[in-house]
């Protein structure tokens, strides 16, 4: 994993907590907390290989998107190699503010009708790298072949130093679950209809570090 020196780490932090506000719409401190905790977990897994980063509402209606797209054109900005990865497939689509085509992407990847090169996008004005939730998929959420959400990670895991996973509430809880190799660090995003003690209560159990970002809605 590729981390700026400590002479150069100011200005890049302070650089990608501009882009926090310019393009997240979170307020303030927190923002700037998030990110260099994020920042820190980065530091912490330079030799550990990728970092998985769950992103999630912290309650059901809360919907983590904008930041999401905000952190990871923040680390971005510093950490080279960062994937973001759109989970929702109920929710509106992170590939729209993007700009993005939505699909093809994780969905059709997990149903084997799409290849990395057709999903795998460069968004327009960061070095972050995308892959879209791609088309909603039927039959509950299913992923396409058994397995296969797992062998789509892995191969991230071999490409990038950071891969940031925006889902849902329900959809993150399922996701931690289901993984075989666990995430690293979480942020749980929320909002005036979520308090802390919720989300609290409901990501304790999965054993990985956890920043709570209070977004303004």
């Amino acid at each position: 994993m590729m981390i700026s020196t400590p002479s150069r780490a100011k200005p890049l932090w302070a650089k990608g907590a501009a882009r926090l506000i310019g393009f997240g719409g979170i307020s303030g401190r927190s923002a700037e907390d998030a990110l260099t905790w994020l920042l820190e977990r980065c530091a912490e897994a330079t030799d550990a290989g990728c970092l998985r980063v769950l992103i999630a509402g912290a309650d059901v209606g809360v919907l983590p998107q904008t930041s999401a797209l905000a952190l990871a054109r923040g680390l971005a900005d510093t950490v080279s190699r960062v994937m973001l990865i759109d989970m929702s497939q109920g929710a509106p689509a992170l590939s729209g503010p993007m700009e993005l085509p939505r699909s093809p992407g994780l969905a059709e990847l997990c149903q084997g009708t799409a290849r990395f090169e057709d999903v795998v996008r460069r968004d327009p004005v960061s070095s972050l790298h995308f892959l879209a939730s791609g088309k909603p998929r039927s039959l509950g959420g299913d992923a396409g072949v058994p397995g296969m959400l797992d062998k789509v990670c892995r191969a991230i895991d071999e490409t990038y130093a950071v891969a940031l996973f925006c889902a849902g509430h329900d959809e993150a809880s399922s996701l931690a679950r289901a993984l075989k190799r666990p995430f690293g660090a979480g942020v749980v995003v929320h909002d005036r209809r979520s308090p802390a003690t919720n989300a609290a209560t409901d990501f304790a159990s999965f054993g990985f570090p956890v920043f709570h970002l209070d977004a303004r809605s």
